[in-house]
């Protein structure tokens, strides 16, 4: 015969799984074996903004615009591609540091921007971000903040191998919204690229280069 004291621990037990197995379902990357699946280091930020100033906003600010001795327009039309923007949005981006070390790099497109897509809970962002690239969930430099009007439109992040991050990606069921390609770019030279996407909709360019 059950005891009423053994019926309640059973009952808080059964709770405790049934809680359990509805928080790892609701966030597929709690849970995923052999995490992290890549070892990744952020690198960049690109935003997106419908004000034609804000780069020259934050050169006030400290930030300190890239100029480029060479142009390697073919690469735009990938990128466009890999960014979700048209070809000559990405023609006529801006590439800046951010004052101090360890601020990823900036990278500001101007466009009409659409309708904010969707969100992700905390819980889920963290997850992904440290068991699928091992990373902290990225932060923006000092000096920018998102409103309605600047908006992130991708994370950069330098990873090892891309074929390596490509297959153990697809064999976790990650989703991959752009394959690996070889392109060459003022920016990053000549370096492999693809893209996934975090929870909240956001790309993630994982970038694989000679020179990092």
């Amino acid at each position: 015969m059950q005891t009423p004291n053994f019926r309640r621990v059973l009952a808080v037990l059964t709770l405790m799984s049934l809680v359990g197995c509805s928080g790892s379902a609701g966030n597929p990357y709690a849970s995923l074996k052999d995490a992290p699946l890549v070892s990744a280091r952020l690198h960049a930020v690109t935003l997106v903004t419908d004000d034609a100033t804000f780069a020259q906003q934050l050169e006030k600010k400290g930030f300190t615009s890239i100029a480029f001795t060479t142009n390697y327009p073919e690469s735009d039309r990938v990128e466009a591609t890999i960014w979700s923007v048209p070809e000559p949005v990405v023609a006529r981006i801006t590439h800046l540091k951010a004052p101090g070390a360890g601020a990823p790099d900036v990278r500001v497109l101007v466009m009409e921007l659409a309708a904010k897509g969707r969100s992700a809970d905390a819980a889920t962002e963290k997850a992904f971000f440290t068991n699928v690239l091992g990373s902290e969930v990225p932060g923006l430099p000092a000096g920018i903040e998102t409103t309605n009007g600047v908006r992130i439109q991708v994370w950069t992040f330098l990873i090892p191998s891309v074929l390596e991050a490509n297959r153990k990606l697809r064999a976790n069921n990650i989703p991959v919204v752009f394959d690996p390609v070889a392109i060459t770019t003022a920016y990053l030279g000549t370096h492999k690229t693809m893209a996934i996407r975090a929870p909240d909709g956001t790309l993630i360019e994982l970038v694989e280069t000679t020179a990092q």
